[in-house]
């Protein structure tokens, strides 16, 4: 499918950041990359699903990241960088910096793999630690799960952004769906 469907997504989590407070931001690309009717997600060893990406390096663009980050994660090596197919935006107050907000924007792509093609993964230290390993899975049943796993925000933050991500999705399809009917 890795195709846009329709206008890309726009989803904010949070409160808004308040005027005059300091605000540490990050930008977090994320990959959509489908198979049927499954995506692939990185499983953690607590069982959530989350889409393969991360943060972006000094110099990188948002694609030159994701490319980067789903080798790293996934191992693909021909992965191909598509449209945007929306973002979401994160904001709360900072957990280490008091009185600081911090404040999340994640870009999510649609990829597709022309070849299967693939070269051993290079996981971060704390994402080896965490277990995490791509599965493919269909949406539906990745949130199921992610929905009966206890929210930790040092730990998986990330479940609500990801189960809103995957909810759209699902709506997307169904919007496509009806259109060819």
């Amino acid at each position: 499918m890795s195709q846009r469907i329709q206008e890309p997504f726009y989803i904010h989590l949070g409160e808004p950041v308040p005027d005059g407070v300091p605000v540490i931001t990050r930008t977090g690309v994320r990959a959509i990359m489908e198979s049927g009717e499954e995506l692939l997600m990185m499983k953690s060893i607590r069982g959530d699903y989350k889409f393969p990406g991360g943060g972006m390096e000094a110099g990188e663009d948002e694609r030159t990241a994701l490319k980067r980050e789903v080798l790293e994660e996934t191992g693909y090596v021909d992965a191909t960088i598509g449209e945007l197919a929306g973002t979401v935006i994160q904001s709360h107050p900072d957990r280490v910096q008091k009185g600081a907000w911090y404040c999340q924007t994640s870009p999510y792509y649609y990829v597709s793999l022309p070849t299967q093609k693939q070269q051993p993964i290079a996981l971060t230290e704390e994402e080896i630690d965490q277990g995490f390993h791509a599965v493919w899975i269909r949406p539906e049943e990745a949130i199921a799960i992610n929905e009966t796993i206890p929210l930790d925000p040092n730990m998986n933050f990330y479940i609500e952004r990801e189960n809103r991500v995957m909810a759209e999705i699902i709506k997307q399809r169904t919007i496509h769906v009806l259109k060819e009917k």
